[in-house]
């Protein structure tokens, strides 16, 4: 497995239109520091060289230059998707740096600079100023064609004439798996349903099951989440036979 998603904090300074998870400024939960020390200690334990901080917007998270800077002295390579607007504070962005700037080479940011994003910030200055710095950025704007759709932003009439079928995964059902704030397994970033808790479940028991299931959906993010609720209650019913 390459990288562990966290979603470090699922509140945003954003409320984009085509949000698959609905974040905003006034919704959304922060992971908790207990949380993120045994995902971390999960991680390590499988030799998952790389964490994924994710959101919503990670950089609101109280503690998040705390954990990023932890992540680097466990010797882990970071993935930080951010929209960049709380760099725009000159505070944070000295405290990003001071936290970050000597683990450059391990840490990819990757921000995006689509219509959806652009309606409330434009993170071009930043990124600019951080590459110049040496830091690696990565910028799309591919959510101007392509998109998933969920019970959050199926009804937004923005979205109309975009590609709906688009997933993350090749539509191959690939583990990407990710931590909730209160800890929840999620066995695909495009789903916010959990699955057992980092606490009390681990990486093969989830994994081996998921295997088991021939569930491989090629129509995109926007079919797969409706399998992806069947295999929940598939799933639930497993372990409800196992106790």
């Amino acid at each position: 497995m390459d990288f562990l998603t966290l979603f470090i904090s699922l509140r945003c300074t954003n409320r984009c239109a085509h949000c698959i998870y609905g974040c905003s400024p006034s919704k959304g939960e922060h992971m908790s520091w207990e949380v993120f020390k045994e995902s971390v200690a999960i991680a390590e334990k499988n030799s998952i060289p790389t964490l994924n901080f994710f959101g919503g917007e990670p950089l609101l998270n109280p503690d998040v230059f705390r954990m990023l800077e932890t992540a680097f002295k466990h010797g882990f390579s970071i993935m930080l998707a951010t929209n960049c607007r709380p760099l725009a504070s000159r505070e944070v962005l000295h405290e990003f740096k001071s936290v970050t700037k000597q683990y450059r080479d391990r840490i990819v940011l990757y921000t995006a600079r689509d219509k959806f994003h652009l309606e409330f910030f434009d993170p071009r200055e930043i990124v600019i100023g951080l590459m110049s710095e040496g830091y690696n950025v990565s910028v799309d704007d591919g959510s101007n064609r392509k998109i998933a759709l969920s019970e959050c932003n199926m009804s937004s009439k923005e979205l109309v004439g975009l590609d709906t079928k688009w997933s993350c995964c090749g539509g191959l059902w690939t583990d990407y798996l990710g931590v909730l704030p209160r800890g929840g397994w999620t066995l695909c970033p495009p789903s916010l349903e959990a699955f057992g808790n980092v606490f009390t479940n681990g990486i093969e028991e989830i994994t081996g099951f998921k295997r088991g299931l021939s569930m491989r959906c090629r129509d995109g993010c926007t079919e797969c989440l409706q399998d992806f609720k069947n295999f929940r209650k598939e799933f639930d019913r497993t372990i409800r036979n196992r106790l």
